[in-house]
């Protein structure tokens, strides 16, 4: 079997399943299997795979057949130009929490050495991104998952960035204390989908990624919010930043919420489709 029929035999078995972009999805399977580029895939079509590498290329089609996403399928995930290991342990990042890094990194411009802390790390997603963008910040990352804290830990060491990890939980009332010290900067993605809504998303969602690091009960879908804002007094610097990805129902709650506590400048952004998702508040004044 040639590299092109293999291809297109398992484009048409992800058409058949109705998985979304199951030509480049196919594509990367294949690429990821016989280590090829796109160009060198196309290239030298006709080259024929050994019985090995269909079976390895078989099994990992079955995987995405099984709905299984295709980041865990193969593994990694690409985010803010950083290729990160991701499993079952850890959310898969998301172009959404993109936005988030780059609105703590503006937060961030004036500031010489800030100390930054991300909490609820997953993957280490936005800690590296930050220490990436800016080598001067001490960047701590933490997460209740210690399974997700192996995996964001050896992220950073593939990458070679320095960050401290710490297992803590956000909704501890002693959460500062185990933090510590203060930071200039609090970013976080932290669980907000409602329990309520776990039917209603992909299978590639709700039945694969971690539920820990998903979902809320739906009698108070603010727990996490709430949280930072009690523990701003502990956590920040005055004049520090928080600055948190929302749900886009739950925008304007969040800033109500942090709005009526001890942060101040409270701003709510909208993502590149238009949806309030962002949420950053000031820790006192500089003044």
């Amino acid at each position: 079997m040639t590299r092109h029929a293999l291809l297109e035999s398992f484009v048409v078995r992800l058409q058949d399943a109705q998985i979304e972009d199951a030509r480049r999805n196919a594509e990367w399977i294949v690429e990821d299997v016989l280590g090829l580029t796109k160009a060198a895939l196309y290239g030298h079509a006709d080259v024929s795979v050994t019985g090995r590498e269909r079976d390895r290329a078989e099994a990992l089609v079955l995987r995405r057949l099984h709905r299984e996403p295709i980041q865990y399928v193969l593994g990694q995930a690409e985010f803010m130009g950083l290729n990160l290991h991701v499993g079952p342990s850890v959310l898969i990042p998301r172009p959404e929490t993109e936005e988030v890094v780059e609105e703590a990194l503006r937060k961030m411009e004036d500031l010489k050495n800030p100390w930054v802390i991300d909490v609820g790390t997953g993957s280490g997603a936005i800690a590296l991104a930050i220490k990436h963008k800016r080598p001067d910040a001490e960047v701590f990352a933490c997460d209740v998952s210690e399974a997700a804290l192996v995996v964001a830990a050896q992220n950073a060491d593939r990458l070679k960035l320095d960050i401290s990890f710490i297992h803590a939980d956000a909704l501890d009332p002693a959460f500062a204390q185990d933090v510590s010290p203060v930071f200039d900067l609090v970013v976080s993605n932290p669980p907000y989908v409602p329990d309520g809504e776990r039917e209603t998303l992909q299978p590639e969602v709700g039945a694969y990624e971690p539920s820990m690091a998903l979902f809320v009960p739906n009698d108070d879908p603010l727990r996490f919010y709430r949280a930072f804002a009690g523990h701003a007094p502990f956590l920040i610097k005055p004049g520090g930043w928080c600055v948190v990805e929302t749900h886009a129902d739950y925008g304007e709650e969040v800033r109500r919420l942090f709005a009526g506590s001890e942060l101040l400048d409270v701003e709510l952004k909208s993502d590149l489709a238009g949806r309030p998702r962002v949420v950053s508040a000031r820790y006192q004044s500089d003044s």
